[in-house]
């Protein structure tokens, strides 16, 4: 165990994938009670499983027959890894995947050592129970099939991943966009409010201005005021409503392959755009 070829590797790599892809979706399916297509990727894969279980692999294999020293280097090695995944997507993406901010000794909300744990764990039964069988499987394949269906794999995965790599790069576009559009409303909104009040106190200066010089004209004036301010009030309303309509119909109308970024990770978030992503996916949850 430990060397093998470069397609061997690559077949392992997909079998983990796809593995994670399996675990992840069942669980978080049953988290959020309806069916969830789990990860990044729009087909059965979770690549973060099958790049940790090739690390885990690595450090891993030489220490067989020392399970402590699986456990810590399983560990350290995977919570690394996963740090690292985690500050370059949300660099490039600008939200998070996932997110431990809730858990207990976590840093950053990208790691917390109950998922170190987790990995240390992991790095022990993949060691023992879970990469035996996946390594006798590999080599099951002859060079030729072995080097066509990795082939095929690749030519997919490689797709997959450029195709979901846009979609995500748009959807950060997209959320960078709706965030504008909800702060500008936030903005007409505190505009609206002050401006009432400021009518008010106008409309009322005004008027008693004009009773105390003329008491038969000051209801007429002050009715022309009131017209004039609930006019101006209503033009901002619509403005208002406008506005809110335009970002409701953004969302409705966000495409698909977006829609699924959004529901197959339910615990995204952003440390910029969270007020925006939440509201994303409240409105997306009523389209159940």
């Amino acid at each position: 165990m430990y060397e093998y070829s470069v397609p061997q590797w690559l077949m392992i790599f997909y079998i983990y994938c796809f593995l994670g892809w399996v675990f992840e979706s069942c669980v978080v399916s049953v988290q959020q009670k309806r069916p969830v297509n789990r990860g990044f990727l729009r087909g059965p894969m979770l690549p973060i499983y099958g790049f940790g279980a090739g690390i885990m692999l690595h450090v891993s294999l030489p220490l067989e027959g020392h399970p402590v020293r699986i456990f810590l280097a399983g560990m350290v090695a995977a919570t690394a890894f996963e740090y690292v995944v985690g500050v370059a997507m949300e660099a490039i993406f600008k939200v998070k995947y996932w997110d431990y901010s809730e858990h207990r000794f976590q840093f950053q909300g990208r790691i917390c050592l109950q998922s170190s744990l987790a990995w240390g764990a992991l790095s022990v039964l993949l060691v023992y129970a879970l990469h035996p069988p996946v390594e006798y499987l590999v080599k099951q394949f002859t060079t030729l099939p072995l080097l066509f269906t990795t082939i095929v794999l690749s030519v997919y995965f490689v797709t997959d991943v450029v195709a979901s790599v846009k979609t995500a790069l748009d959807f950060a576009k997209l959320l960078e966009e709706l965030d504008q559009k909800r702060a500008d409303i936030m903005a007409m909104r505190d505009q609206f409010a002050a401006a009432a009040w400021q009518k008010k106190a106008e409309i009322s200066a005004a008027a008693q201005e004009q009773y105390d010089r003329l008491a038969d004209a000051a209801q007429d004036k002050r009715e022309r005021l009131t017209a004039t301010a609930e006019n101006a009030r209503l033009q901002m309303y619509l403005a208002i409503q406008d506005a809110e309509d335009q970002l409701n119909d953004a969302i409705r109308n966000m495409k698909r392959t977006r829609k699924s970024l959004v529901r197959g990770n339910p615990t995204l978030r952003s440390a910029k755009f969270d007020g925006t992503l939440r509201e994303i996916k409240e409105r997306l949850g009523r389209k159940k």
